[in-house]
């Protein structure tokens, strides 16, 4: 039985040795992705510079703001390409900043 018992040691190690790597790698991914969060954060535009705003906040303003910019360029990056002006697409930047800070605001309080 001897051998039997050294052999489930050694997987449970191996076992607990992987989770321990592979936890590791978890961390490693979501502190990566929290700071290119953080980064995409401060390029946007915010309807607060001292509120700091959801994930998906910042993905909704920053995909408003690329079409605006891309507009700006002269491209067209819209759904259907539906070639909005540049007008509408300050207004929607503008709804998306002001929607995303104030959404933000309600969950605080």
């Amino acid at each position: 039985m001897q051998p039997n018992k050294q052999k489930q040691r050694n997987y449970k190690n191996m076992t607990r040795e992987r989770r321990i790597e592979a936890n590791a790698r978890e961390r490693n991914r979501v502190h990566t992705i929290s700071a290119a969060f953080e980064k995409l954060r401060t390029s946007v535009p915010a309807y607060s510079h001292n509120q700091k705003l959801s994930k998906l906040s910042v993905l909704r303003i920053a995909c408003s703001y690329i079409l605006l910019l891309s507009r700006l360029a002269g491209h067209d990056y819209s759904e259907g390409g539906t070639e909005p002006s540049i007008s509408e697409c300050v207004d929607l930047t503008t709804r998306t900043i002001q929607v995303e800070g104030k959404a933000k605001k309600k969950r605080d309080e």
